[in-house]
C-alpha cells in the first residue's frame, strides 16, 4: 500500500466514523472488521448514506453495479471499492 492509499483509507475511515456516527476513531476501525457488525451496525440505508458521501468525497459516483459486485463484508472491501473508483475516476481525467 502506497501513501495515497493510507490517505485513502484514512479518508473512508473518517467518513464511516462521521456518517454512521460511530463510537470508535478513525484508527480503531481496522480492514478485517465486519461491516455489519455490531460495532460498524452498517445497514441498507447507512450504506447508501455512506456511498453518497464518499462520492462526495472523492468526486463522481460509485455504480451501483460496482457495489453489488464488490460483495462488501469487511472495512477492506469498502476501501478497495473507493480506491478502484478514484484510480479508475483518475485514468478517466487523465490525471
Amino acid at each position: 500500500m502506497d501513501s495515497n492509499d493510507y490517505e485513502l483509507a484514512g479518508v473512508v475511515r473518517k467518513v464511516m466514523v462521521d456518517v454512521l456516527d460511530l463510537r470508535l476513531s478513525p484508527e480503531e476501525i481496522k480492514d478485517g472488521m465486519p461491516l455489519y457488525s455490531p460495532t460498524i451496525q452498517l445497514d441498507s440505508l447507512n450504506l447508501l448514506q455512506l456511498l453518497l458521501a464518499v462520492e462526495d468525497e472523492f468526486g463522481g459516483r460509485i455504480d451501483d453495479e460496482d457495489v453489488m459486485a464488490a460483495d462488501l463484508e469487511t472495512v477492506g472491501d469498502l476501501i478497495g471499492l473507493v480506491s478502484r473508483h478514484v484510480r479508475h475516476n483518475r485514468s478517466e481525467s487523465g490525471e
